[in-house]
């Protein structure tokens, strides 16, 4: 059995502009000599992430450059009565124990990402008060947050508490050529309209994208079992379920509430492999007779599914599943019949546990 499981999505992403640079213009990447939108894999890893804690409220953790002060707080909530100033100057040195060495220490906040149950355990050490703080309180390699354990972390000043990722997250970009289209918007003076003067308080432009994003989501689930301490307990299955569930929905957020950029995929195939391959769409799809990109997206992904299995059957593990919204999958991807969503997660998830 493979340790590598492929997950490819095919998604319709209407007018939105869900990853910006820093000017405000939607992401994007020339390829294959036309200029493609992109969904930058952090952005997506963020979305995925977001979408799996809020749906498992007990697995939470936090990344921030003032995770001193949260572990302060929760030290405070568990004795009121402790000194303020002691607890945060003690966790300070406890995070710094993590963060920062004789090379980097700067005084700069670093950004640190902490499961609940370390930060809790942090703030008890911070309590504790020890004259020599440390970073035992992360277990070397491993956590208990299973969203740490899919995208890993790193620490500067003690790389052996590291996690290596078990997740490799794919950007998402169209398979097609994409203009990016520029909204002109003014806001409204309330005062001005009700005295019937014009002109507007603010005048200014958007910039937003549409398209076919195909990305993938590569499961490691060796590394899975090193990384994730949570992987033998009874909720594991559930967990695992909804971290695959949010990586169907999980995609990057901004601008989320001037748009309706959320649309079920269309596609989700998963595969076991070998080798960790996804496909390609260096020559951009054309649109078909009708319109659209997904009907020729979908036909172009099939055929280098056959083309795969031609040149190399042997990477290709049992275990494949097929899901998703567009009608006309049947067929398409050898003898792989469409599933429901719940069956898909549950597919993937026995795969994980094997």
């Amino acid at each position: 059995m493979a340790r590598h499981l492929t997950i490819s999505l095919v998604t319709v992403v209407p007018y939105s502009n869900l990853n910006r640079d820093d000017g405000g213009v939607p992401k994007r990447v020339m390829q294959g000599g036309a200029l493609r939108a992109l969904h930058s894999s952090q952005s997506i890893k963020r979305g995925i992430r977001t979408a799996y804690e809020n749906a498992s409220l007990e697995d939470r953790s936090i990344r921030s450059g003032k995770i001193a002060a949260e572990v302060a707080d929760i030290a405070l909530t568990i004795d009121p009565a402790a000194d303020k100033t002691a607890v945060e100057k003690q966790a300070k040195k406890i995070i710094g124990a993590l963060t920062k060495n004789e090379s980097t220490d700067d005084g700069a906040d670093r950004s640190t990402w902490l499961s609940s149950e370390e930060i809790t355990t942090a703030a008890q050490a911070a309590l504790d008060a020890s004259d020599k703080p440390s970073a035992d309180f992360v277990q070397p390699g491993r956590s208990g947050s299973l969203a740490i354990a899919a995208f890993g972390r790193m620490f500067a000043a003690a790389p052996e508490k590291g996690t290596e990722a078990a997740l490799s997250v794919s950007p998402g970009v169209t398979t097609h050529r994409v203009s990016i289209d520029t909204d002109y918007f003014s806001t409204v003076d309330d005062v001005k309209e009700r005295e019937r003067q014009t002109g507007a308080t603010f005048l200014g432009v958007s910039q937003y994208v549409n398209g076919v994003f195909y990305r993938t989501v590569t499961i490691d689930k060796e590394q899975l079992k090193e990384s994730w301490s949570g992987f033998d307990l009874p909720d594991a299955e559930e967990r695992l379920g909804e971290l695959i569930t949010a990586i169907l929905y999980g995609l990057p957020r901004g601008k989320e509430h001037s748009s309706a950029p959320y649309v079920q995929p269309a596609l989700v195939l998963a595969e076991e492999q070998r080798y960790r391959t996804a496909y390609d769409f260096e020559t951009p799809v054309q649109n078909a007779e009708e319109g659209g990109y997904l009907e020729t997206t979908i036909d172009r992904l099939g055929e280098q599914y056959a083309q795969a299995r031609s040149f190399d059957p042997g990477n290709f593990g049992p275990t494949e599943a097929l899901t998703g919204t567009y009608a006309g999958l049947e067929g398409r991807f050898g003898e792989l019949t469409p599933v429901d969503k719940d069956a898909f997660v549950q597919r993937v998830v026995g795969w994980i546990r094997k």
